[in-house]
């Protein structure tokens, strides 16, 4: 009865594995930009640590202070580029891995003094990322918001890699981009990664696992049996 016992102990445990949730990681570095601390109403200019930009104007990007005009939903820095033709982007860790879904998610916000402006989120893999553009890479997902006057609005991209193929194995990238307007500004980028979902056990299936832990643990039971009158 022993082996039994340690059978179900086993499986007891396997099971609260499976079901316990799982804290997704994520894979952008300075996510939302709280890196280096800015003073109250100061900004950084061409630096973002981890990311790198382009240098169209005489202040490209950096990073902001939280002010009246823009509030932000999570710490009180933004990242922010100017003259609606620059952009920040970053190479991740990450590598593609067969049949994972990726989640690329950002709050993208204007201020009130400011005209409005076409934002873009963009998912990139492989090349290089430079001077807040990838080159070489492959665009695997893109989406466009409008953002709202004084406030942070959500964006979301979503990929399925494939089984396989050359993007598989390649790094994981992300870039903001901005078409148009004056100061677009940024905030809460975060990728996450998903395994491939697993088939969910049928009932059918399921008598057939526990006939197995059956057998398995009678089996045990008969070998311990013997062993005691040998």
């Amino acid at each position: 009865m022993t082996s039994l016992f340690n059978l179900a102990g086993v499986a007891a445990v396997a099971c609260l594995a499976i079901a316990a949730p799982a804290t997704a990681q994520n894979y952008v570095s300075n996510p939302s930009f709280e890196n280096p601390a800015v003073a109250p109403g100061g900004s950084t200019v061409g630096n973002i640590p981890g990311w790198t930009g382009s240098l169209a104007g005489p202040v490209p990007f950096g990073i902001g202070y939280e002010r009246a005009q823009l509030m932000t939903p999570n710490g009180n820095q933004w990242a922010y580029t100017n003259d609606g033709a620059n952009a920040i982007a970053q190479q991740t860790v990450k590598t593609v891995v067969a049949n994972e879904v990726y989640e690329l998610t950002a709050e993208i916000g204007q201020r009130t003094d400011n005209p409005g402006f076409t934002p873009t989120l963009e998912l990139w893999v492989g090349g290089t990322v430079t001077d807040g553009g990838v080159v070489g890479g492959t665009l695997v997902g893109a989406q466009s918001v409008t953002p709202i006057s004084g406030q942070f609005v959500p964006v979301t991209v979503q990929w399925a890699a494939p089984a396989g193929g050359p993007l598989i194995g390649q790094r994981l990238g992300v870039r903001l981009a901005n078409s148009s307007g004056a100061q677009a500004n940024y905030d809460n980028v975060s990728l996450t990664a998903t395994p491939g979902v697993a088939p969910v056990p049928t009932m059918t299936e399921w008598a057939m696992i526990l006939f197995a832990a059956m057998l398995v643990g009678g089996g045990a039971l008969y070998i311990q049996r013997r062993r005691q009158f040998v």
